[in-house]
Formats: C-alpha cells, sequence, structure tokens
C-alpha cells in the first residue's frame, strides 16, 4: 500500500484530536466516546434514518476497538455522530465483494450471494484499516461543521488509538460528484469500487470507495486552518529557545 502525501507538513494526530474537540466544545457541545451501538442504531431510528449495517450489532460483529462519537447538546441530547470499525483483513475490497464489510457472514448468509463483482481500484489495502460511517447531524445542527468535526476526530482517534494504516469509507455516486468526500470527509482518494447490482438495495447502485493514509491524515491535519468552510486553528506550540553555547 503506497503512501503518499498531499502536504510536507505533518501535524502529531493528538494536536488534530485537540483542536477538532475544541471546535466542537466552541458549538457548545460535549463529546462522548460510546461503545453502545444499540444507542447509536436508536439515535438515528429516532431522527428517520437507519445504522449503516457495518455499524448495526443486530447485523455485524462489533469489537472492543470499535466505537461511535455522539455530540451532546446542553440537555444532554445527541445532535451529531460518526462512527468507526477496525478490521484486519489482505484486501479490503475481498471484504467488498463478499459483504463482510457490511454484514456478520457477509451477503451469502443474509441474502445468499457469495460475492458480486467489484471494480479494481488504484491500491490494496491491506493489514489493520479503520472505517467509517453512519455520520449523521440533526437539522438544527447543519452547517455548524459538525459533519467535518466528526469524521475526522473520529479517524483521528482510530490512527492514535488502534494504530490502523489507513481508514476507509463509503460514498453514493450523488456525493461522490461534489467536493464532500474530500472537503467535508477529508479523505484523499475517491474512486469507483461497485457498478452493478448490490443485494442490500435488490437492484443496481453505484458505490465510490474513499480511503486515505495514516500518514496522508496527519499531512492533511496541517490544512484544518485554511479550510474554505470551517476553519480549524491547530495549537500553537512554543518555539524551542536558543542557549547559547560557549566555543
Amino acid at each position: 500500500m503506497p503512501v503518499s502525501t498531499p502536504d510536507d507538513r505533518h501535524v502529531p494526530l493528538q494536536d488534530g484530536i485537540d483542536a477538532l474537540a475544541d471546535a466542537v466544545a466552541r458549538l457548545g457541545l460535549s463529546l462522548v466516546i460510546e461503545r453502545d451501538f444499540d444507542r447509536l442504531v436508536r439515535f438515528l431510528e429516532s431522527q428517520g434514518s437507519f445504522a449503516n449495517p457495518s455499524f448495526d450489532p443486530r447485523r455485524s460483529r462489533l469489537g472492543p476497538e470499535d466505537f461511535w462519537l455522539a455530540a451532546l447538546d446542553a440537555e444532554g441530547a445527541i445532535v451529531a455522530s460518526s462512527a468507526e470499525k477496525v478490521i484486519e483483513t489482505e484486501d479490503f475490497m475481498e471484504e467488498v465483494a463478499t459483504g463482510r464489510i457490511w454484514y456478520e457472514g457477509g451477503f451469502a448468509r443474509v441474502f445468499g450471494v457469495e460475492r458480486v463483482p467489484t471494480l479494481a481500484v488504484s491500491v490494496r489495502l491491506a493489514g489493520r484499516l479503520s472505517h467509517s460511517g453512519s455520520t449523521f447531524v440533526v437539522p438544527s445542527h447543519r452547517r455548524s461543521g459538525l459533519a467535518m468535526f466528526l469524521p475526522w476526530l473520529s479517524r483521528a482517534l482510530s490512527f492514535r488509538n488502534a494504530g490502523c494504516l489507513a481508514n476507509t469509507g463509503f460514498v453514493r455516486q450523488s456525493l461522490a460528484d461534489t467536493p464532500v468526500p474530500q472537503r467535508s470527509y477529508g479523505y484523499a482518494h475517491v474512486e469507483k469500487c461497485l457498478d452493478g447490482w448490490f443485494p442490500p438495495q435488490g437492484g443496481s447502485e453505484v458505490l465510490h470507495l474513499c480511503w486515505i493514509t495514516a500518514e496522508e491524515f496527519r499531512a492533511k491535519l496541517a490544512t484544518l486552518p485554511e479550510h474554505p468552510r470551517h476553519p480549524v486553528p491547530l495549537p500553537v506550540r512554543p518555539r524551542p529557545r536558543l542557549v547559547p553555547v560557549a566555543v
């Protein structure tokens, strides 16, 4: 899996985590790292949405390193979410073709289909990876930056806490044609990976794989202060003081 860096500056993950958490706090909200995925399902269903099967404990196996972020208002109500799952794989696209990224036992157990055709992507994503999804913001808090802050923050936590090599996610064609995957979600790469029969839809679907390596993400953090819609200041580290040395 090649590593490319969109920026020659690299920001420590902790600096990015602190900056993004502060951005959420400036909105008057608090953050909770949740491991109760049933609560995520209930929140999304209460909003007329649904949980991505990858993060629904009724459909997918979730482990101790999997989590989701909840942004809470002053009354303790959830106003936004974003989830992360850690997987180990020899080829991420094999998880897509068999449906294992979404369902325990894959498509075969749920739909009786062993695999579906996928499209080749530019790299083989392998090893310890994180997978993002179920990002949702309630209507009254949209356009505040939460749809950006939470995915960046959850991804930073998966890199820091789980030592993942890369992060992945999916978007449909309607989003792939917009700046959202790269500008809002912060991905470095967006590639069409599926165009055809998709068992969960019971019909055709077009999916794009979004991905970014840990190194690329650290470089991406350096661009937070220049974000075109929701700039996030980074912590200012004191410069080392030069001490004269006798010759």
